[in-house]
């Protein structure tokens, strides 16, 4: 299996479909409300929500602050209509390109691990689903570097507690190894919040995109298939791999497992 921190580093083609396929412009969970329905329009609004919260529990007296995964660089837009002073920081390229389009602001083309910040710089530090892409020890040692005396480190992510649950549980830092590496290397946490059960939904909704998808694709090779069934055998054959796949990833957007795997987590961290 590929390293997770590879693919983010190299050209993220589930951004660009994201963006120009699907319209979204935010590229993470959302917080949905009870009785949402499963629209396009609810998932904005839940991911808009979701963004609302990370910026509403920014500390007061915050000045400086450091999106590191900014994606397309939509939050840095609403941080900086708030009047922080922002920079975001990617290894992706679109993600570099997309963000450059909204703001005259510093990019830092990087993996967080390689950043090499300026001692003190930050008031701030916002994780938002990427913490999981960079090594433990990295995520407080680097954060350290960066941070002001006292400064903080935001993280909402998912985190595993069941690590006998397949491809599930490949994704995401280990929770209570993740909390005892924070204490180690000095961090406190002063908020924290569980929204496992409202992310979750989002998984709803993934599903019933990717149910869609595979729909569109059977209808529109049904004639093709009819008239010619041993060409599609082979092509099938040829791209088995790819097949597999993508049908032994579906269990990701289970979100009663997800549920039962994961815990979907906001940490706001006070260094020492």
């Amino acid at each position: 299996m590929a390293d997770s921190r590879s693919e983010k580093a190299s050209n993220d083609t589930a951004l660009r479909f994201y963006r120009d396929v699907l319209g979204l412009e935010r590229l993470h969970y959302g917080i949905w409300n009870d009785g949402d329905e499963l629209t396009f329009e609810a998932l904005k609004e839940a991911q808009e929500r979701y963004e609302n919260f990370l910026l509403d529990s920014i500390p007061v007296g915050s000045g400086k602050v450091l999106d590191v995964g900014c994606g397309t660089g939509e939050m840095c837009v609403n941080l900086q209509k708030r009047g922080y002073d922002v920079e975001g920081l990617s290894p992706d390229r679109n993600q570099k390109r997309y963000f450059a389009e909204k703001l005259m602001v510093p990019f830092h083309h990087s993996k967080f691990e390689d950043f090499e910040p300026e001692a003190g710089k930050y008031d701030c530090i916002i994780m938002s689903e990427s913490c999981q892409y960079i090594p433990m020890k990295r995520v407080f040692e680097n954060a350290a570097v960066a941070l002001k005396s006292s400064g903080h480190l935001m993280v909402c992510d998912y985190f595993v507690v069941d690590h006998g649950a397949g491809i599930l549980s490949n994704s995401g830092h280990d929770r209570e190894s993740f909390l005892k590496c924070a204490e180690d290397a000095g961090y406190k946490v002063i908020k924290h919040r569980d929204i496992t059960k409202e992310a979750a939904r989002t998984l709803d909704m993934g599903k019933q995109i990717a149910d869609r998808i595979l729909m569109a694709v059977d209808i529109f090779t049904e004639r093709f298939r009819e008239k010619h069934g041993v060409c599609y055998k082979f092509v099938k054959w040829l791209f088995r791999k790819k097949i597999a796949k993508m049908e032994n990833q579906l269990p990701l957007l289970d979100s009663k497992r997800f549920s039962e795997v994961k815990r979907y987590e906001f940490f706001l961290f006070q260094k020492a």
